[in-house]
Protein backbone atom coordinates (compact mmCIF):
# COMPACT_ATOMS: atom_id res chain seq x y z
CA UNK A 1 0.00 0.00 0.00
CA UNK A 2 1.21 3.51 -0.78
CA UNK A 3 0.11 6.75 0.89
CA UNK A 4 1.28 9.98 -0.69
CA UNK A 5 0.49 13.61 0.25
CA UNK A 6 -1.90 12.54 3.03
CA UNK A 7 -2.81 14.12 6.33
CA UNK A 8 -3.68 11.41 8.85
CA UNK A 9 -5.27 12.92 11.95
CA UNK A 10 -5.50 9.78 14.04
CA UNK A 11 -7.92 9.73 16.95
CA UNK A 12 -7.13 6.16 17.95
CA UNK A 13 -4.58 3.86 16.39
CA UNK A 14 -1.93 5.32 14.11
CA UNK A 15 -0.70 3.43 11.04
CA UNK A 16 -0.11 -0.30 11.72
CA UNK A 17 1.96 -2.35 9.28
CA UNK A 18 0.93 -5.90 10.13
CA UNK A 19 3.04 -9.04 9.75
CA UNK A 20 3.81 -9.69 6.08
CA UNK A 21 2.43 -6.32 4.93
CA UNK A 22 4.29 -3.54 3.09
CA UNK A 23 3.65 0.20 3.30
CA UNK A 24 5.18 3.29 1.70
CA UNK A 25 4.28 6.70 3.15
CA UNK A 26 5.61 9.77 1.31
CA UNK A 27 5.14 13.53 1.84
CA UNK A 28 2.48 12.96 4.50
CA UNK A 29 1.63 14.00 8.04
CA UNK A 30 0.71 11.57 10.84
CA UNK A 31 -0.54 13.15 14.05
CA UNK A 32 -2.75 12.55 17.08
CA UNK A 33 -2.46 8.76 17.47
CA UNK A 34 -3.17 7.39 20.95
CA UNK A 35 -0.20 5.03 20.55
CA UNK A 36 2.64 5.07 18.03
CA UNK A 37 2.17 7.10 14.85
CA UNK A 38 3.58 4.20 12.80
CA UNK A 39 3.85 0.69 14.25
CA UNK A 40 5.71 -2.10 12.45
CA UNK A 41 4.87 -5.67 13.35
CA UNK A 42 7.37 -8.53 12.95
CA UNK A 43 8.11 -9.39 9.32
CA UNK A 44 6.59 -6.20 7.88
CA UNK A 45 8.19 -3.70 5.47
CA UNK A 46 7.84 0.09 5.53
CA UNK A 47 9.37 3.00 3.66
CA UNK A 48 8.83 6.43 5.22
CA UNK A 49 10.04 9.43 3.19
CA UNK A 50 9.59 13.17 3.80
CA UNK A 51 6.90 12.82 6.47
CA UNK A 52 5.95 14.77 9.59
CA UNK A 53 5.16 12.42 12.50
CA UNK A 54 4.18 14.35 15.62
CA UNK A 55 1.95 14.65 18.69
CA UNK A 56 1.42 10.88 18.93
CA UNK A 57 0.95 8.70 22.02
CA UNK A 58 -1.77 10.85 23.50
CA UNK A 59 -3.24 7.90 25.43
CA UNK A 60 -3.27 8.58 29.16
CA UNK A 61 -2.31 5.33 30.88
CA UNK A 62 -0.41 4.09 33.91
CA UNK A 63 0.99 1.21 31.79
CA UNK A 64 4.59 2.34 31.28
CA UNK A 65 5.09 0.03 28.26
CA UNK A 66 2.33 1.88 26.39
CA UNK A 67 3.36 5.34 27.57
CA UNK A 68 6.74 5.03 25.82
CA UNK A 69 5.33 4.60 22.31
CA UNK A 70 5.64 7.70 20.20
CA UNK A 71 6.52 8.39 16.58
CA UNK A 72 7.67 5.05 15.15
CA UNK A 73 7.55 1.69 16.99
CA UNK A 74 9.19 -1.52 15.71
CA UNK A 75 8.72 -5.04 17.09
CA UNK A 76 11.91 -6.84 16.13
CA UNK A 77 11.45 -10.63 15.73
CA UNK A 78 11.32 -11.59 12.96
CA UNK A 79 12.91 -8.34 11.94
CA UNK A 80 10.76 -5.86 10.05
CA UNK A 81 12.42 -3.80 7.34
CA UNK A 82 12.27 -0.03 7.71
CA UNK A 83 13.75 2.69 5.56
CA UNK A 84 13.35 6.25 6.86
CA UNK A 85 14.58 9.23 4.85
CA UNK A 86 14.06 12.97 5.42
CA UNK A 87 11.35 12.56 8.08
CA UNK A 88 10.66 14.96 10.94
CA UNK A 89 9.62 13.11 14.10
CA UNK A 90 8.86 15.47 16.96
CA UNK A 91 6.70 16.39 19.97
CA UNK A 92 5.57 12.82 20.64
CA UNK A 93 4.68 11.90 24.23
CA UNK A 94 6.86 8.77 24.10
CA UNK A 95 10.08 8.20 22.17
CA UNK A 96 10.64 9.35 18.61
CA UNK A 97 11.65 5.83 17.50
CA UNK A 98 11.30 2.68 19.65
CA UNK A 99 12.81 -0.68 18.75
CA UNK A 100 11.26 -3.42 20.90
CA UNK A 101 12.73 -6.89 21.28
CA UNK A 102 10.13 -9.11 22.99
CA UNK A 103 11.89 -11.06 25.76
CA UNK A 104 10.13 -14.38 25.14
CA UNK A 105 10.98 -14.30 21.42
CA UNK A 106 14.55 -13.25 22.23
CA UNK A 107 15.04 -16.38 24.35
CA UNK A 108 13.54 -18.61 21.63
CA UNK A 109 16.02 -17.17 19.10
CA UNK A 110 18.89 -17.38 21.58
CA UNK A 111 18.06 -21.01 22.26
CA UNK A 112 17.96 -21.78 18.53
CA UNK A 113 21.30 -20.06 17.92
CA UNK A 114 22.92 -21.96 20.79
CA UNK A 115 21.31 -25.27 19.79
CA UNK A 116 23.84 -28.00 19.23
CA UNK A 117 26.35 -26.47 21.61
CA UNK A 118 27.73 -28.98 24.09
CA UNK A 119 26.84 -28.33 27.71
CA UNK A 120 30.42 -27.25 28.40
CA UNK A 121 30.54 -24.87 25.43
CA UNK A 122 30.43 -21.18 26.13
CA UNK A 123 27.03 -19.65 25.42
CA UNK A 124 26.97 -16.50 23.31
CA UNK A 125 26.70 -13.59 25.75
CA UNK A 126 26.28 -11.05 22.94
CA UNK A 127 23.01 -12.52 21.66
CA UNK A 128 21.04 -9.24 21.82
CA UNK A 129 23.66 -7.40 19.78
CA UNK A 130 23.64 -10.21 17.17
CA UNK A 131 19.85 -10.06 16.90
CA UNK A 132 20.00 -6.26 16.56
CA UNK A 133 22.67 -6.57 13.83
CA UNK A 134 20.14 -8.53 11.77
CA UNK A 135 17.67 -5.66 12.04
CA UNK A 136 17.05 -4.13 8.62
CA UNK A 137 16.84 -0.44 9.50
CA UNK A 138 18.08 2.33 7.24
CA UNK A 139 17.82 5.92 8.48
CA UNK A 140 19.06 8.90 6.47
CA UNK A 141 18.64 12.66 7.06
CA UNK A 142 15.84 12.35 9.62
CA UNK A 143 15.22 15.05 12.20
CA UNK A 144 14.15 13.46 15.50
CA UNK A 145 13.65 15.98 18.29
CA UNK A 146 11.63 17.18 21.28
CA UNK A 147 10.06 13.80 22.06
CA UNK A 148 9.00 13.63 25.71
CA UNK A 149 10.78 10.39 26.71
CA UNK A 150 13.72 10.74 24.31
CA UNK A 151 14.45 10.39 20.64
CA UNK A 152 15.51 6.74 20.15
CA UNK A 153 15.03 3.72 22.43
CA UNK A 154 16.18 0.11 21.98
CA UNK A 155 14.84 -2.26 24.62
CA UNK A 156 13.75 -5.82 25.41
CA UNK A 157 10.20 -5.97 26.71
Amino acid sequence: MTLENCILKCEGTGVCVLTGAALTVTDSEITGAQGAGVELYPGSIAILERNEIHHCNNLRTSDSSKSTLGGVNMKVLPAPKLKMTNNHIYNNNGYGVSILQPTEQFFIVAEALNKGAASGDKKDENMLSKVMQNLNLEMNNNKIEANLKGDIRIVTS
